[in-house]
Formats: C-alpha cells, sequence, structure tokens
C-alpha cells in the first residue's frame, strides 16, 4: 500500500463533497435580489441601457406565471436577444424564471412582454458552478488515488515447490521460505560431494596399506637342493 496516495485521496474525496454541497447550495439559493437587479419594467420602463460589461444576463417575471405562454421579447430593433428556457433556472420566490439574454454589445434595448419583468445580472452563479465542477472533477481524482494507494505495493505471492524423500511434491505460497531453502540445497550439495570423495580417498589409501603389508611381511621361500 502506498499510504501517500491512500491519504491524499481519503483528505481530497471529503473535501470535493463539500465543494460540490457548496456549490449546489450556491446554484440553488440564486435568485433576483436587491443587489443583482439590473432592470425592472415596472420602475424603469421598457427600455434597458446595458453597458457590455456582465456576461450572464436572465430574464424573471414578476409574480407567478406560465412560463410557456409568457411572451418576452428583447430587441434593438433589428435582432432578437432573448432565448426562452422554461426547463432551466432556479425557483426564487416571488418570480418565474423566463429565460436568458444574449447581449455583448452595449446600447439601448427594447423589452417587450406581457407583464412586468426583470433584467438581472446572473454572473454571480458562475462561482457557485465553478465550485461544483471543480469539485466533482476533484471528488473523481481524490477517488483514483485513494485506489491505487491501496492497490499498489502488494507483492504476488511465490509459489515454492518441495519434493519430500517419498516422491511426493508440496506446493507453498509463502515467500520467507525460498531463501532458506536456496541456502539448504546450496551448501548440502558440496557437503555431500566432499564426503563421497574423503570416502574414496579413505577406501584407497585402506587398499593400498593392506596391500603394502602384505608385500613387506609375505615370506619369501627358498628352496634348498641336498647334495649328494
Amino acid at each position: 500500500m502506498n499510504k501517500g496516495l491512500a491519504i491524499a485521496g481519503g483528505v481530497l474525496i471529503p473535501l470535493s463533497i463539500l465543494g460540490i454541497i457548496i456549490g449546489v447550495v450556491g446554484i440553488a439559493g440564486h435568485g433576483p435580489d436587491s443587489e443583482n437587479i439590473l432592470h425592472d419594467t415596472e420602475l424603469d420602463g421598457n427600455t434597458f441601457v446595458f453597458d457590455g460589461n456582465i456576461v450572464l444576463l436572465e430574464v424573471y417575471a414578476k409574480g407567478e406565471v406560465d412560463c410557456y405562454s409568457y411572451s418576452v421579447s428583447v430587441t434593438d430593433d433589428l435582432y432578437e436577444y432573448f432565448t426562452k428556457n422554461c426547463d432551466a433556472g432556479t425557483e426564487a420566490s416571488g418570480y418565474t424564471y423566463l429565460g436568458d439574454l444574449e447581449i455583448v454589445d452595449a446600447g439601448d434595448y427594447i423589452i417587450e412582454s406581457d407583464g412586468d419583468v426583470v433584467i438581472i445580472d446572473a454572473d454571480g452563479l458562475l462561482a457557485p458552478i465553478f465550485v461544483m465542477c471543480g469539485g466533482g472533477i476533484c471528488c473523481l481524482v481524490g477517488i483514483i488515488l485513494l485506489i491505487i494507494g491501496l492497490s499498489v505495493g502488494r507483492k504476488a505471492p511465490q509459489v515454492v515447490v518441495f519434493q519430500q524423500p517419498d516422491g511426493s511434491i508440496i506446493q507453498q505460497t509463502n515467500q520467507t521460505t525460498v531463501q532458506p531453502y536456496q541456502t539448504t540445497v546450496q551448501q548440502y550439495v558440496p557437503v555431500a560431494q566432499a564426503t563421497s570423495t574423503e570416502v574414496v580417498s579413505v577406501h584407497q589409501e585402506e587398499v593400498t596399506t593392506e596391500q603394502v603389508e602384505q608385500t613387506d611381511y609375505e615370506p619369501f621361500r627358498f628352496e634348498h637342493k641336498n647334495k649328494p
């Protein structure tokens, strides 16, 4: 086990989950308020003056209305910049999400709607969205690190085969027995060879000694002829 990777993954996962929760809460709490409302047709009329410094613009109707049947149009006498999106957005107390404005250039834009609407600065959504997406990616990375940290460093067991004197074979998956077994074999072979050599040498010396003794002590026989 790689403790460093395992610990990094274990720490990264809960932090990522916390980031996802913060992001979801931030998105769920998004909606028109006194700080992000840029234009209110009830107070500011039907001409929206855009300065071009905002990326995301959203349109909400005041009160609870049917988004699908509610008519809204934002133009500059040439193009339509409003995109209805009734299946997205977040619920906001006292407002109904209608869609987004895709405006880039600064200028004056005419608003036509079935009722009063507000245009809000939705750039506040960028931070929660980034935190939520980043938390999801980091959580995935943390899971991968945890799995790798727990799985690496494990040594595969080695199978050792022992042959018994009766010819039977025993298999054992104990890695610690490999080295002693090898050492025993390496030590046993020279000893066996040395013993055999010594026995042969001793036997030869005994035979030679025996022959010498017989030769030295064998009596000489002389034949004597009697003279007439």
